[in-house]
């Protein structure tokens, strides 16, 4: 009897979350970040609510070191970017909008949906070149002063090749649900923070 093969992890990540990254894509604060009119209010909203969602991504992440694949760097958190970014645009915390109920996002308990989810979070590092370049003629020089968290390489992007090595080992078939449950619910995240604390919120 053939046993079916294991599909690939890169190419099945991808398949399972591409209804819900497009939804981030389309409906997350974030978008005000590449649209005509940025505004620096607009964009301290935006990174305002990306903190919120970093907040608990770095909590998850960062401490487990053991579920780190031998090959891959560790992970660096975020947080210290974007409030380094705030700072320098003197921007305390965001009382207008009530934060979302947090606690949702657990650090991972296996391998696999650790790779889940760096898999979401290094690519939206990669993503953010694109935002770069839009917030680098939106605000000129300007943006030396409070745009560290997107500036190219400020965050080490070797990790993303790293990453995809350590996604092709995965094995079993329930080893790469437990990675896409994980990518699916940092998604789910990642839409919760950016569109409850961005202006719009998205619905459906």
């Amino acid at each position: 009897m053939l046993t079916k093969q294991v599909p690939e992890a890169h190419a099945f990540l991808r398949k399972a979350t591409s209804r819900l990254h497009n939804r981030v894509d389309r409906g997350s604060v974030l978008t005000s970040l590449t649209a005509p009119g940025l505004t620096r209010e607009l964009y301290r909203t935006a990174m305002l609510a990306l903190r919120l969602a970093y907040e608990e991504i770095d909590s998850a992440l960062a401490p487990a070191t053991a579920a780190c694949p031998t090959g891959l760097s560790a992970y660096i958190p975020r947080v210290p970017f974007i409030d380094r970014d705030l700072a320098a645009m003197d921007a305390g915390p965001d009382t207008s909008r009530p934060a979302p109920e947090r606690g949702r996002l657990q650090s991972p308990g296996t391998q696999a949906a650790y790779l889940g989810m760096r898999y979401v979070v290094e690519g939206a590092q990669l993503g953010g070149r694109l935002i770069y370049r839009h917030l680098d003629l939106a605000f000129g020089t300007e943006l030396n002063e409070f745009g560290s968290f997107w500036k190219p390489g400020a965050i080490p992007q070797s990790s993303w090749p790293d990453l995809l090595r350590s996604l092709s080992l995965i094995a079993t078939r329930n080893a790469l649900a437990d990675a896409a449950w994980a990518a699916r619910t940092t998604f789910r995240h990642m839409e919760l923070h950016l569109a409850v604390a961005g202006p719009e919120s998205h619905h459906g």
